[in-house]
């Protein structure tokens, strides 16, 4: 099998930050919120930073999407699910903290004339939250599908409307929005939407899911790919997912973000 590379330069762009926290707050039933410190003042929507638990109790640093970089800091959400996770919650304002970013390639914005439309996922709208952003910025209309489990699994609402994307909400159990799922949703209304360039993040069944709709309709679609990560920097290949032809491709440094045509995908 054929594995891709990276040129070596990439990795310069990368920048290990010995910071602090500035914020950490919670945002859902089982997610933080946490800003710290960084020297690098932009991003592409999509990248991830490789974040150092506190505690030592973790060895592995943990891959977290780039919501937003303002003002000298980073934002990162963090879903609550083990040790590690656990310690960077409960790390208070001031604390140290080892990150490297920006890791990875994101999202390519879409020709203006197109409509974005975003498909997020649970906690997959981090990225895709600056994904908003940086559309707002550029004039691209933009159609955000977003799907959780509950009410209490929605993040940013609040934040969402203010990025100008007519936000769509689906959740399992019907407590907000549309009950059931939002690829459902999605496959019901992409009809209507004029010219679209679809982009998603969040577990790999909606990947697969939003990729078929994307590869139906003829629609370019790009997905940022979720899976463990040791190192984040192409060395140890333990992120491999397979490209169209087979071969294989590393998340981290070929992605996280790839176009879904040139990814193979389980039928």
């Amino acid at each position: 099998m054929k594995l891709l590379t990276w040129p070596q330069d990439d990795i310069h762009n990368m920048k290990e930050n010995v910071t602090k926290i500035t914020l950490n707050e919670r945002i859902g039933e089982d997610a933080v919120r946490i800003r710290f410190v960084v020297d690098w003042d932009s991003f592409e929507p999509g990248q991830f930073v490789m974040v150092e638990a506190p505690g030592g109790e973790v060895f592995l640093r943990r891959p977290f999407g780039i919501v937003r970089v303002a003002k000298g800091e980073a934002e990162i959400c963090v879903k609550i699910v083990g040790k590690g996770t656990a310690a960077l919650a409960k790390a208070s304002v001031g604390a140290p903290l080892r990150a490297i970013g920006p890791c990875g390639k994101g999202f390519r914005l879409p020709d203006k004339g197109k409509t974005a439309v975003l498909v997020a996922g649970g906690y997959g709208i981090g990225p895709l939250f600056g994904m908003c952003e940086a559309l707002k910025k550029s004039g691209i209309d933009a159609i955000l599908y977003y799907g959780a489990k509950t009410k209490t699994h929605l993040l940013y609402m609040d934040e969402l409307k203010r990025t100008g994307a007519n936000v769509v909400v689906s959740t399992e159990d019907g407590s907000s929005g549309e009950k059931g799922m939002i690829t459902d949703v999605l496959k019901k209304l992409i009809s209507g939407v004029k010219d679209p360039a679809l982009f998603s993040c969040g577990p790999h069944g909606l990947l697969t899911a939003v990729a078929k709709i994307g590869m139906d309709i003829g629609a370019a679609t790009q997905v940022s790919m979720e899976t463990y990560m040791a190192c984040g920097m192409g060395v140890c290949m333990g992120c491999v997912c397979r490209d169209a032809k087979g071969d294989f491709v590393r998340v981290c440094r070929e992605g996280p973000v790839f176009d879904a045509k040139d990814l193979k995908w389980d039928k």
